[in-house]
């Protein structure tokens, strides 16, 4: 009798298990596709200029203006904002807060030593939360380092390094990083708050 307790309940464990790989598997489709559907929006804005998701940039330092910074030397740095709806037409939009209507950024740095990073961060529609975020650093040894964030309501459920997934079991590292990742968007969407004035 015992035997055939335990191995129900180790059946109904094997269950619950392939039931939250599958709800995993199945939240990070959902985020891939609002990856997707976000990135034809941009390319169908940056083409025609109408249609699709609306364009801002903030840069510094680079070809553009050729500042040369003595700690770095030629420096380059942009921040990308991807948005719907235009901020001083709020009333035409479902939201008041222009924080709602970035759907990605694109955050990148080149500096001395051909040192280079590159952040982009996606959100969703309705409350305009962080969903995906990508990270690519290049070091000083050539190395790049990738990583791919999900997140849903704000708790990070997947990490991928190196084509490997990790849904469970985050290192100190992980949560630390996808820690940082959440600020760093936060901070961005600050940004874009106070260039269209509403902060």
């Amino acid at each position: 009798m015992k035997k055939h307790i335990l191995t129900i309940a180790f059946l109904i464990l094997m269950a619950a298990g392939g039931a939250l790989a599958q709800s995993v598997e199945q939240q990070a489709a959902k985020i891939r596709q609002i990856t997707v559907e976000t990135n034809k929006a941009i390319d169908a804005g940056l083409k025609d200029k109408t249609s699709g998701l609306h364009y801002a940039a903030w840069t510094v330092g680079g070809r553009r203006d050729g500042r040369q910074w003595s700690a770095v030397g030629t420096m380059n740095s942009a921040d990308e904002y991807y948005f719907e709806c235009e901020p001083q037409r709020l009333e035409e939009c479902e939201t008041t807060d222009v924080r709602n209507l970035v759907r990605k950024i694109v955050s990148s740095y080149q500096g001395a030593a051909d040192l280079r990073t590159k952040y982009e961060y996606f959100f969703e529609k309705k409350m305009g939360e962080l969903v995906f975020a990508f990270t690519s650093e290049l070091e000083a040894d050539g190395k790049t380092t990738e990583r791919r964030f999900y997140f849903n309501r704000g708790k990070l459920i997947r990490i991928t390094r190196a084509g490997v997934n990790t849904d469970a079991k985050f290192s100190t590292e992980d949560l630390e990083k996808a820690d940082d990742e959440t600020k760093s968007a936060k901070s961005l969407r600050e940004t874009f708050a106070r260039m269209f004035g509403n902060e």
